[in-house]
């Protein structure tokens, strides 16, 4: 299994990062380090939609995160604090790119009190740990899976994503396996 970088950009917390990082040793069982990578992210704010677009940062990082170019294996991940959007959708929790070594997940829409609930950090986490594992899963190849709660699963709100586990169901963990395989 290839390692994690884990990317806190945009003021993200360091924190929140913190606790990420031991959620996804678990989840992955690999060596998963926090990383500076200095990075003005307004280039990638769109005024008109008053967001940041995901894809124009994810191949930014694809581009000059310096571990990226050098031989080996290892998956990027990079943690904002504001709001993702791709231009055919009104916002997203993350991306990644299918089968390659980076991925970007907003924590923005995450937090029970945007929705006028009262603070809940174990809800929060929860939810932040499985669109993380979600995003790496693409970054390992998996594509959705039509199980509901199965981590993979598509979500475009936070009430699916409260709907899932934060584990692989058994055939995209199988299929996670053997890619891990095929990346020693």
């Amino acid at each position: 299994m290839s390692a994690i970088h884990l990317l806190p950009l945009g003021g993200a917390s360091a924190t929140l990062a913190e606790t990420l990082q031991g959620h996804l040793e678990r989840i992955f069982r690999t060596d998963v380090s926090l990383r500076d990578f200095a990075l003005d992210l307004d280039e990638f704010f769109d005024p008109a939609r008053g967001q940041y677009n995901s894809t124009r940062l994810l191949m930014h990082l694809k581009a000059h995160y310096a571990p990226l170019q050098a031989p080996g294996s290892v998956k990027v991940l990079g943690l904002v604090p504001f709001d993702l959007f791709i231009p055919i959708l009104t916002h997203v929790f993350g991306e990644a790119e299918l089968g390659g070594n980076v991925a970007v997940v907003s924590y923005y829409r995450l937090a029970p009190e945007r929705y006028g609930l009262p603070p809940d950090d174990a809800l929060f986490t929860a939810r932040l740990v499985k669109e993380v594992v979600h995003e790496l899963g693409h970054a390992h190849a998996l594509t959705h899976c039509s199980t509901y709660s199965c981590v993979m699963h598509s979500s475009s709100y936070v009430e699916e994503i409260d709907l899932k586990e934060s584990a692989f169901c058994i055939p995209c963990a199988r299929d996670m396996r053997l890619r891990a395989r095929k990346v020693v």
